[in-house]
Order: structure tokens, then C-alpha cells, then sequence
């Protein structure tokens, strides 16, 4: 195709500081907007569908987090990660990813009598089939996303997704009012995927060579054997492969002990109870989830660009660790303490019996987020096979305590998670960093004084809680819970700056926010 090089032109070396800075700026401006819709679809779908609305929805979510992990076999990722790109191998992996995510949606929607049975909840028969259709559609622009992606285009990626999020919130919340129950959720989800997948496909420029697919697929079969291996020869198509079927297992293998929970609660205690489950585990990884996600492809892509020196690698991960740690541990922190007030707040008095579980996994992601981190440093620098090893090495252990916890109901289930989760944080580091520039002191050394101001912010909070003042207006939760977040950030800000290095790091942040609005980036001072 024509001007190819437009789509895939990563030259950013000279200003890729400034543009790492300027993406991630871009997408954290969309986290206000988010978090209000996210903030105010929740309140509102909570009050007009029951918890065991709820339930259905999540149990089918680990059916399609299993067909997310299979599908386009990884390659999506390792488009944006490839050093070089060609327009076979871009077409050659487009048509590829065709077949895997036919044969995965069409695998899903079978799928539906399967777990209608599995649960005793007949209306998983037809959920799972129209959930199908939206993972079909967003799997059909993984390319197009990819290459925006390649070439940190993150304004348009973060304009596409808040449009997708702003039309399926609308669309849930009519549904809910018109009393369609759990499909206004399923409609939530699956209208996003349609209108993001359509959005990628037309506002990305590239298209596959639909009159070339023959030569270009690379689909294996025992009847192709000889043919596929010439055509991955000749388009340099195996060491994506490679990276995309180690990330597939990978995917795989951790998401069976991270569904295995929600399995478990359904399956044992019935929609209800894993309506509280799911939503207890939804707003304790809503801090995390809002700052990683968001910051995932940003975070891939610079790092991949930055990998070839190993000092630049090293510092960007650290700056990269830093922000985010500093915006989600703090988070996580608050709810933990505030986890009654917050559930009332948002979700109303009929989901009080979630605050339990609610405050566990509070504890879990304040612990096993830097552990999902260390993704991060898989991805940017190519270790799959390595990837691969941890999920081989620790989904059973996390399975085994899964299922000890599971004789005492969902909330042994939830404590087992926590408990293995935090005991894997640090073996998961330490084997991820083996073989990485950035090394256990470098990892630790940004995580280590957000995280100290969190705990100590959190224990002063716990304390003024029970004072006269914040007493005497207990019966107005919003003023409570305003004045409460207010006293936590100044005492966490104040913590920030006054620990050990607190300072230099707050001006360093200062100089970063100066590089990302100046015409000319420059290469990042050592620490």
C-alpha cells in the first residue's frame, strides 16, 4: 500500500521523552471525564438493576476475559513493539488474526449453553452469543489500533474511546430505565466495542490488501506446513509469532487464577452473591485500572522505543513507575479506609454486604499492583518466553489457595486472592528483573515513597475519623467523604515531599510537565 511508511514510522528518538510525556499527559487528561462517567453510570445502573443482574454479567466475564487473552494470538502487541515493519508483515498478520478471532468469537458464543448449564441461569445461553458480536467487532481493528498505537497517536485513541464510552453509558442507562435488567449491562459493553472497533477501522488510514490474502496467509496447518514456513522467512514474521503465541500463553494461564475467584463465588453462592463479589472487585481495581490501562500503550510504546540504550530504558521505567504509583496507591489506600462511606455513596445502602470482600481486595491491589507492572517490562523488552515461565510457575499456586479458600463461601475465596496475591508480589519482581536493565533497586526505589506516604496517610485518616467534627456530620456522606479526601492529599502530599528524595523528585516531575509543553524534547537527566 501506498505511503505505508506513514503508519508505521516510529523515528522518535530525538524527542521521545517529550512525546512519552505529552501522550501520557493526553491520556490522563481523559481520566476526569472517565472517572465522572464511570462514577456516575455506576450510581446510577446500581439503583436500577438488582445485584443479581450483576452476577450474570460477571459470569460470563471470565469466558470473555479467556477469549481476550486468545485473541489476534498477541500480535496486536507485537505490532507496536516490533523494532521494524513492513506492509506483508502488517498485512500478512492482519489476515492471520482473522482466522484465530473468527474461530475464538465463534468458540464464545457456543460457549453460552455451556455455562447457562454450568451456573443453572438460562439466560447465559443468548448473553454470551451478543457478547461474542462486540468482541468480533473491536477484534476486527486490532491493526488499525496497533499501528495508531506504533505511532503514539494517543490523542485520537483517547478521543475514539471517550466517544465509545460518552454513546454505550447512555445507551446501558436508557435500557436500565426502560427495565431490560442485566442487558443494559451487556449492552454497555458490547455497544463500546462496536462503535471503538468502527472508529479505529476508519480513522486509521491503513487497510489490508484484500486481493492478496492467499499469499499472505500464514494460518498453520499440517497441509501448509512448508508453504508457511517460506512466507514467514520471507516476511520476517517469526519472531512476532514467537512473541505473540509466548504472550497468548501467558495470557491464558494467569487469567485461569485471576477468573478462577468469580468462577468459584457463581458457582458456589449463586448470581447474587457474585454480584457483590464482581462489584466489590470492580471499584477496589478501579484506581488501578484507571491509571494503567490508560497509560498501558503509552507505557509499551515508549519503553520499546527507549529499550536499545539501557540507561535511557532504565530511567524511563523508573519516571513511568513512578507517576502511576503516585496516583494509585494513594487512591487504593483512601478507599480502604473509606470503603463503607464509598460503597453507600455510590452504589446505596442495598450493597453494604460487599464492604467486606470490598476492603480485601483494597489490600490485594495495593500490594499486587506492582506485580501487574512488571508487564511492562515484558512487553517493551521482548521477554515472553520468560513472561510465559511466572504464569506457568505461579497460576497454580494461586488456583490451589483458590480452592482452599473457596469451603468458607466468597469471602474465604477473597482472602485467599489477597493472601496469595501479596505473597507473589515480591518472587514476581525479582524473577521478572533477572534478566532486565532496571533492577530490583531501581524498581523498589519508585514504588517505595508513594508507597510509605499512602500507609502513613491512610493511619492518620483512620484516627480523625472517630473526632467530634467529622461526627457530628456523618448524616451528609459527600461533605464527609469531601473533607476526608481533602485532609488525605495534603497529608499524602506533605509525606511526598518531606520523605528522603521527596524534593528532588517533586522537581523533577515539575521539569517534566515544562518538557512536555516545549517545542524540543531532550534526553532525560540521570537520577
Amino acid at each position: 500500500m501506498a505511503n505505508f511508511e506513514e503508519h508505521v514510522q516510529t523515528d522518535f528518538q530525538s524527542n521521545l521523552k517529550q512525546r512519552s510525556l505529552q501522550s501520557g499527559l493526553i491520556t490522563f487528561a481523559a481520566q476526569p471525564f472517565k472517572l465522572a462517567v464511570g462514577i456516575g453510570a455506576t450510581a446510577v445502573l446500581a439503583r436500577l438493576v438488582t445485584p443479581a443482574d450483576f452476577g450474570l454479567l460477571a459470569m460470563v466475564s471470565p469466558l470473555a476475559a479467556f477469549a481476550d487473552s486468545l485473541s489476534n494470538f498477541g500480535l496486536e502487541t507485537a505490532t507496536v513493539q516490533q523494532p521494524g515493519l513492513t506492509y506483508e508483515q502488517a498485512n500478512a498478520v492482519f489476515w492471520f488474526s482473522l482466522k484465530v478471532n473468527i474461530g475464538v468469537a465463534g468458540l464464545m458464543a457456543a460457549m453460552g449453553p455451556m455455562l447457562a448449564k454450568f451456573y443453572g441461569q438460562p439466560s447465559l445461553t443468548l448473553i454470551a452469543p451478543v457478547m461474542a458480536i462486540g468482541f468480533f467487532s473491536l477484534c476486527l481493528s486490532f491493526q488499525h489500533q496497533a499501528l495508531m498505537k506504533r505511532q503514539m497517536r494517543f490523542e485520537l485513541l483517547t478521543a475514539i474511546e471517550l466517544g465509545a464510552i460518552a454513546i454505550s453509558t447512555t445507551a446501558a442507562i436508557a435500557a436500565a430505565w426502560l427495565g431490560w435488567g442485566y442487558w443494559a449491562l451487556v449492552l454497555q459493553i458490547v455497544i463500546m466495542q462496536i462503535v471503538q472497533g468502527s472508529a479505529y477501522w476508519l480513522t486509521c488510514g491503513w487497510q489490508p490488501n484484500w486481493k492478496k490474502e492467499s499469499t499472505n496467509n500464514i494460518q498453520p496447518s499440517s497441509q501448509k506446513n512448508d508453504s508457511q514456513k517460506t512466507n514467514l522467512q520471507n516476511n520476517g514474521l517469526q519472531s512476532m509469532l514467537s512473541y505473540g503465541a509466548h504472550l497468548t500463553g501467558f495470557r491464558f494461564i494467569t487469567r485461569v487464577g485471576m477468573q478462577l475467584d468469580r468462577i468459584l463465588v457463581g458457582y458456589i453462592s449463586g448470581a447474587t452473591t457474585l454480584g457483590f463479589y464482581d462489584v466489590a472487585y470492580r471499584w477496589a481495581t478501579f484506581p488501578f485500572n484507571q491509571v494503567y490501562f490508560s497509560l498501558f500503550d503509552v507505557a509499551v510504546s515508549s519503553f520499546s522505543r527507549a529499550y536499545s540504550d539501557p540507561a535511557t530504558y532504565r530511567r524511563y521505567c523508573q519516571w513511568g513507575m513512578m507517576a502511576v504509583f503516585s496516583l494509585w496507591l494513594p487512591a487504593t489506600a483512601f478507599l480502604f479506609v473509606d470503603a463503607k462511606d464509598v460503597l453507600l455513596l455510590l452504589l446505596g445502602s442495598q450493597w453494604l454486604a460487599a464492604v467486606p470482600i470490598f476492603q480485601l481486595l483494597t489490600i490485594a491491589m495495593f500490594f499486587g499492583s506492582a506485580q501487574r507492572v512488571t508487564k511492562w517490562l515484558y512487553l517493551s523488552s521482548g521477554q515472553m518466553r520468560r513472561q510465559l515461565t511466572w504464569g506457568i510457575l505461579n497460576t497454580p499456586l494461586m488456583i490451589a489457595a483458590l480452592c482452599l479458600g473457596a469451603q468458607w463461601g466468597a469471602y474465604g475465596i477473597a482472602v485467599a486472592y489477597t493472601v496469595t496475591t501479596c505473597s507473589l508480589m515480591y518472587p514476581s519482581i525479582a524473577f521478572c528483573l533477572k534478566r532486565s536493565p532496571l533492577t530490583t533497586t531501581d524498581f523498589f526505589g519508585a514504588i517505595w515513597r508513594p508507597a510509605i506516604a499512602s500507609i502513613l496517610s491512610a493511619a492518620g485518616l483512620f484516627l480523625i475519623r472517630s473526632s467530634p467534627f467529622l461526627l457530628g456530620i456523618t448524616h451528609n456522606s459527600l461533605l464527609k467523604l469531601s473533607i476526608e479526601a481533602i485532609y488525605f492529599g495534603l497529608a499524602y502530599c506533605l509525606l511526598w515531599i518531606f520523605l528522603p528524595g521527596g524534593r528532588r523528585s517533586a522537581l523533577q516531575i515539575t521539569v517534566n510537565l515544562q518538557l512536555i509543553f516545549s517545542r524540543k524534547g531532550d534526553e532525560p537527566p540521570e537520577n
